[in-house]
């Protein structure tokens, strides 16, 4: 081999350890920027998990979703994170995230109460996973006890509802007869003013004389 040759066999070598260096940085910061979005989603306070939108086969959970379901990775999601399913849920958010070509459309809101007990407002999305597949993501943060606050107000102003129902007020202009002082109701019946002053209002009677009929009975 010729001077020549071993300098430019060198240089070539150089070149290759040189890439080779260049690749081993980028895998190195491909696992350091992996460990960053792990640490991140690990400490979130709500459920994030990944899940092949074909076979519902879950394919990354977040810290806070082992907690609650435990280890459920490599397992069908329907099975794991809902009780009582013989197959995908029928309000499976799958058709909301992608069109009818298969392209993600955005991110699909909802609500639902796991088998946890929970109330959890749910953000699902069609992404693209490293294998280039299009799969499903979904954050879920838990609204239970904003839920029992809303259960509560609805049950306060429907208590509020029926109280205002049960309220009974006098207005209007009443037509008494000018001589036994009864009362025409709108039906077109007469009643006696204490009856229908008991049946239009909270007011009771307790009947007694007064001084001037006194006087006029003689009861004095």
């Amino acid at each position: 081999m010729t001077r020549a040759t071993d300098e430019t066999l060198e240089t070539r070598l150089q070149d290759l350890e040189k890439k080779v260096g260049k690749i081993d940085y980028i895998e190195q910061e491909l696992l350091h920027a992996n460990s960053r979005v792990t640490a991140i989603l690990d400490s979130l306070d709500a459920i994030v998990y990944v899940a092949d939108m074909q076979t519902y086969e879950v394919l990354y959970i977040n810290q806070y979703t082992r907690n609650i379901f435990g280890d459920i990775v490599g397992k069908i999601c329907w099975q794991t994170l809902q009780e009582n399913k013989d197959g995908p849920c029928a309000f499976c958010s799958n058709n909301k995230i992608v069109d009818g070509a298969g392209n993600p459309t955005g991110m699909y809101l909802w609500e639902k109460e796991k088998k946890n007990g929970r109330w959890y407002e749910m953000r699902d999305r069609a992404i693209i996973w490293e294998n280039g597949q299009i799969v499903r993501l979904e954050i879920a943060t838990d609204i239970t006890e904003r839920k029992k606050a809303d259960q509560e107000k609805e049950k306060l102003i429907a208590e509020l509802q029926t109280a205002l129902k049960e309220i009974k007020v006098l207005r209007g202009i009443l037509p008494i007869c000018s001589s036994c002082k009864k009362i025409r109701d709108d039906k077109g019946y007469w009643n006696l003013i204490e009856s229908y002053i008991q049946s239009h209002s909270e007011a009771e009677f307790s009947h007694c004389i007064c001084p001037d009929c006194k006087k006029l009975f003689h009861l004095e």
